[in-house]
């Protein structure tokens, strides 16, 4: 029987004798995992390491994601790791979280406490995690009934009584997403958040109704039902749905270690996903404020091909210097 040929990129680390991972991936949510997914058809030897729960692990549903819609993410994401563990010959996951990231040489030395792994090249996929409210019961209606993002939930508020809980700046912008939706809107402006006297008439045009007191304590009934606000200044409301906007943070930490360039406080990338250090790639939640389970899938996998298409121009021009030696 025939021997079977390695390919271009097998060859290339067989002649290096290299004894590391072509790329290590940092996160194991949406971006991560696409990213795992197309290395491993790549046959690209990669590890993987899948640090805790997903941004959205709390919800019941995943929303305008092609294919998935109204799956709930725990189990599109046991899908996904299924997906990418038909590729194990190719990619390997670690549970561990990953605790520094430097470059030594030629490589990038990946630390998770106890272990170390060396690779070409690097794909953080952190995410960010968002400011919960500090609300009496509000654990219990977080993704049940109260979501913060409204391209993947804003449907829920459908013609429902919305309560909206902001704080920061431009809180109105936020409120006005919902209007396709429904014009029944409460926003509690939270933390000292202030409307300017041009906001304040805008939002009475629009029948925003804006309310500067806090809400203490939710109580009701899970869903899209009825939930009864109380607030500090003793007053109670009614709403059907509640949204929440008090800001979020980028996990960039590794990306900060290593030197990554910011942008506004997201990582900045390039059209390939590439950060401002070479060889570090950036995808996901954290490059961007369009914070969407499809569009981290979608960066993910662009990171991936860019690799590729990398480590094949390097496997080519091996070659070819290779064919031309006397």
């Amino acid at each position: 029987m025939k021997k079977k040929a390695p390919n271009l990129l097998e060859e290339k680390r067989k002649a290096e004798r290299v004894n590391a991972f072509d790329v290590a991936i940092i996160g194991a949510g949406y971006a991560g995992l696409s990213a795992a997914l197309l290395l491993g058809r790549y046959l690209v030897p990669t590890v993987i390491f899948d640090g805790g729960k997903a941004r959205n692990s709390m919800t019941r549903r995943v929303h305008g994601y092609l294919g998935f819609e109204n799956v709930s993410p725990k189990a599109l994401l046991r899908k996904a790791s299924k997906d990418v563990l038909k590729y194990k010959k190719s990619v390997t996951t670690i549970k561990s979280r990953v605790s520094s990231a430097k470059k030594h040489r030629r490589y990038f030395v990946i630390s998770t406490g106890g272990r170390t792994f060396r690779a070409k090249y690097l794909i953080i996929a952190t995410g960010i995690e968002d400011v919960k409210p500090r609300i009496n019961n509000f654990q219990k209606f977080d993704g049940h009934g109260a979501w913060h993002c409204p391209y993947c939930d804003g449907h829920e508020a459908t013609g429902k009584r919305l309560a909206l809980i902001v704080s920061g700046q431009s809180p109105l912008s936020y409120a006005k997403e919902f209007l396709g939706w429904t014009q029944d809107i409460t926003m509690f402006l939270h933390d000292d958040c202030r409307l300017e006297e041009k906001e304040r008439k805008q939002a009475e045009a629009l029948g925003i109704h804006a309310v500067s007191d806090s809400i203490t304590e939710i109580t009701g009934s899970r869903g899209r039902l009825a939930k009864r606000l109380a607030c500090t200044s003793g007053r109670h409301y009614n709403a059907d749905v509640i949204f929440y906007q008090l800001g979020y943070r980028v996990q960039s930490q590794l990306t900060e270690q290593l030197g990554c360039q910011l942008d506004e406080g997201y990582v900045k990338v390039d059209a390939e996903q590439q950060t401002t250090v070479a060889g570090v790639y950036a995808a996901g939640d954290m490059d961007t404020d369009r914070h969407y389970v499809v569009l981290a899938a979608a960066a993910g996998a662009r990171a991936a091909i860019s690799i590729y298409e990398r480590l094949l121009k390097e496997a080519i021009k091996a070659k070819m210097q290779g064919h031309k030696s006397p």
